[in-house]
Parts: structure tokens; C-alpha cells; sequence
């Protein structure tokens, strides 16, 4: 009997000494995952991102429609290109000097459909149709466009553009 105290003594001990070197353990592995979490950072959510690239491309077309060379300057990247509804290209430079090209008509400019994709966190894909008018010359057209916006320091800038003439009357 003596034998089976002993023995069921050892088993406790045992038992004991696996529990606390299993705790100890798992103590040191918090602590290691602990130091290897990195700190979180504050991130937009997606619907603030895309409000804000929403925002962009409504800034774009209000410096179109108001020829505001400066604000188009603002909003166009240093790499900026625009493969215009005629086929030519354009870089940030000349689509800034075309609003005030001469004969360019005075118009007004409504988008429709507009859809906002992610490509990467800071990279957006818009897509949708610009309706354009003009009173003088006198015309109507629904343009497609898929504009490409990139996060640069904190703010989206218009990256690469292109528009596809749908109709024209």
C-alpha cells in the first residue's frame, strides 16, 4: 500500500510538472507572438475609399467644366495619360493646356452608371458613362470612360484615362 501512495504520489508530481512547464510554454509563446505582432495601423474602410475616389473624379469633371487649369493640375498625376474619344493620346501637360484650346466649346458634363473597383488597396478602377452637351455648337454624346486613380501621399490622383464615343448627336 505504501508502494501505491508513493506511486500515485509521483503520478500528482508528474502531472504537476507537466502542467506548469506546458503554462511556462504557452507563456513564451504569447510573449514571442506578442513581439512579432506589428502595431495596427488606422485604415480607411472600403466605402471611405471609394467616397473619396468618388470625390476625385467629381473634382475632375467640375475643373473640366470650369476650365480650372490649377485644380486639373491638382488632381492629374505626374504621369498622367489620357487616351482620348478621338484616339489621341494625351500626357498631364497637354490635358491641362486643352481646356482652354481654342474653339474648345463650353459644356456641361454628367456621369451616369459609375461603378468603383479595387485593384489594390491604392489603386481604383472607375468606369462609367459621361454625358456631354454643348449649346453652342449644339450637340449631345454619352461617352464611355475607365479612368485609373492612384493613392499618392494621402490623396487619389487621376493615373490614366481613356473614353470610347458610345453616341453622338
Amino acid at each position: 500500500m505504501a508502494f501505491m501512495k508513493t506511486n500515485s504520489r509521483r503520478h500528482l508530481l508528474s502531472a504537476f510538472v507537466l502542467v506548469i512547464c506546458g503554462s511556462l510554454a504557452f507563456a513564451e509563446d504569447a510573449d514571442r507572438l506578442r513581439l512579432q505582432t506589428t502595431p495596427v495601423e488606422t485604415v480607411s474602410s472600403p466605402g471611405q475609399e471609394e467616397m473619396a475616389v468618388r470625390e476625385a473624379e467629381a473634382r475632375w469633371l467640375e475643373a473640366l467644366d470650369h476650365r480650372d487649369g490649377a485644380a486639373l493640375q491638382t488632381l492629374l498625376d505626374e504621369d498622367f495619360v489620357d487616351i482620348t474619344w478621338k484616339g489621341e493620346v494625351r500626357d498631364r501637360h497637354a490635358a491641362i493646356a486643352a481646356l482652354n484650346a481654342p474653339g474648345r466649346p463650353s459644356m456641361t458634363q454628367t456621369l451616369h452608371e459609375v461603378r468603383v473597383r479595387f485593384a489594390a488597396p491604392d489603386v481604383a478602377v472607375v468606369t462609367g458613362i459621361n454625358a456631354v452637351s454643348s449649346k453652342a455648337p449644339d450637340f449631345t454624346a454619352r461617352i464611355r470612360f475607365t479612368d485609373v486613380f492612384v493613392k499618392r501621399a494621402g490623396a487619389w490622383k487621376a493615373f490614366s484615362a481613356q473614353e470610347t464615343l458610345e453616341r453622338a448627336e
